[in-house]
């Protein structure tokens, strides 16, 4: 897949058509076996993989490490949205 080509909107439909419905995987399953690959192909092959298999476990923590980091740091919200809002702007199709 050309990454270069690929629209927002691309991304979008793309995540809409994944199951996201299916419940985390066990925590003991999701950090046993940590090696790293031995090759390239090996690496891009497993990360497909795992994010597709534990896409559920890689939700919640992200949830929670931003959870975590806007607790500490109320202004992270304000900041968070203003990038967001960036990168809306910067994305828009007819500037």
């Amino acid at each position: 897949m050309d990454w270069g080509n690929v629209t927002a909107e691309d991304l979008v439909e793309a995540l809409r058509e994944v199951d996201w419905s299916s419940p985390p995987r066990p925590v003991a399953e999701f950090f046993s076996r940590f090696t790293f690959p031995r090759s390239y192909s090996k690496w891009n092959s497993r990360l497909k993989c795992n994010l597709y298999y534990y896409r559920t476990n890689y939700f919640i923590m992200i949830i929670f490490i931003l959870g975590l980091g806007f607790l500490r740091r109320p202004l992270a919200i304000v900041a968070a949205a203003l990038t967001a809002v960036t990168i809306a702007f910067l994305n828009d199709r007819y500037a």
